[in-house]
């Protein structure tokens, strides 16, 4: 699954990088700025579904804008509430042992982009549907991450120039992940890269 998915990535991304590489620097800058404990509590579920938002409409052939980077704050509630409890349970997860904490957040991982599809769905109920969506999938989402965190260290070596594309690169290919297990579909996702578990 995950040779196909990175390989529909670049394929969507053909074309669009400038465009994407901008984006993410975007919005690196507004997490940056964000970034106090307070404020980042407030608005980073906002910013992760406005993420969200932007990669599923390159993963799903759509023109690719800022704007989308904003979605997230469409409708307040779900997002702050998804993230705050995703937070605690993650948290406490790590708390008492690390390796339960990363199951948790390997199952909710598709939470911000479940609400970026649907901006009205409830928070808590955005975490149960991610939990669900996730079942047989963790080990595929782990990989992956693994396979992100490899990138990463070759980006060290390009003096973090790398990491430029690196960033856009791992959101389409996450929004891809989220196409895949949900059976959201694309026009962009070509059927030879559909997987059947």
């Amino acid at each position: 699954m995950i040779s196909k998915i990175t390989a529909a990535t670049r394929e969507q991304l053909t074309g669009q990088w400038i465009v994407a590489i901008a984006t993410m620097l975007v919005y690196t800058i507004i997490t940056a700025a964000t970034s106090s404990i307070l404020i980042g509590m407030l608005v980073a579920g906002h910013l992760s579904v406005g993420a969200s938002a932007w990669s599923l409409s390159i993963a799903r052939g759509n023109e690719p804008t800022f704007e989308r980077l904003m979605d997230g704050f469409k409708n307040f509630i779900p997002p702050l509430v998804a993230y705050i409890l995703m937070a605690v349970a993650v948290g406490i997860g790590i708390v008492f042992l690390v390796i339960p904490g990363i199951i948790i957040a390997l199952g909710l991982s598709q939470t911000f982009f479940i609400i970026a599809d649907d901006p009205k769905r409830d928070g808590l109920q955005a975490l149960q549907d991610s939990w669900n969506m996730m079942k047989g999938h963790k080990t595929t989402y782990f990989m992956l991450c693994l396979r992100y965190f490899l990138l990463g260290i070759l980006c060290i070596f390009t003096l973090g120039l790398g990491f430029f594309v690196l960033a856009p690169y791992i959101q389409v290919t996450n929004a891809n992940f989220y196409l895949e297990v949900s059976g959201g579909g694309s026009d962009s996702f070509d059927a030879e890269y559909i997987v059947q578990d």
